[in-house]
């Protein structure tokens, strides 16, 4: 019963761009973990690493947090229309319970048809009640 739901803007946003910039993160700062362990002199220049990890940090650090920010509120709406399908869903189960036993106590035709016949049909094979 669950479709598979097209993805939105902030979807691919979040996927493209924040993983892209998390993963760009994470690379350098472990390339550099390892450049130091492999060669220690690597060690003198930390500073120039450190600052190249805080330059792209920052700017990262904005875009990601407005992205995330956006889509934290795209999936809070979603989850209201789940709220309110699944009340609604709710609802109309209770109103056929109650209809079908209604029914079982006030059977008004047998084995509880309900048949409407269109002015049409009463033409064709004659009316039953005679005014």
């Amino acid at each position: 019963m669950a479709k598979k739901k097209q993805l939105t803007n902030n979807d691919v946003l979040m996927r493209r761009t924040g993983l892209m910039i998390v993963y760009a993160w994470v690379l350098l700062a472990v390339g550099f973990f390892v450049l130091t362990a492999w060669k220690p002199e690597y060690l003198s220049s930390s500073e120039d690493y450190v600052s190249i990890l805080a330059i792209i940090g920052g700017p990262a650090l904005l875009i990601i947090t407005k992205v995330i920010e956006t889509w934290n509120q795209e999936k809070q709406v979603e989850l209201q229309d789940y709220e309110h399908q699944a009340q609604h869903e709710r609802n109309m189960t209770e109103l056929m319970m109650k209809h079908g036993t209604d029914m079982e106590r006030n059977p008004h035709l047998p084995n509880h048809h309900h048949t409407v016949v269109s002015p049409a049909e009463e033409e064709a094979h004659g009316s039953k009640t005679k005014n």
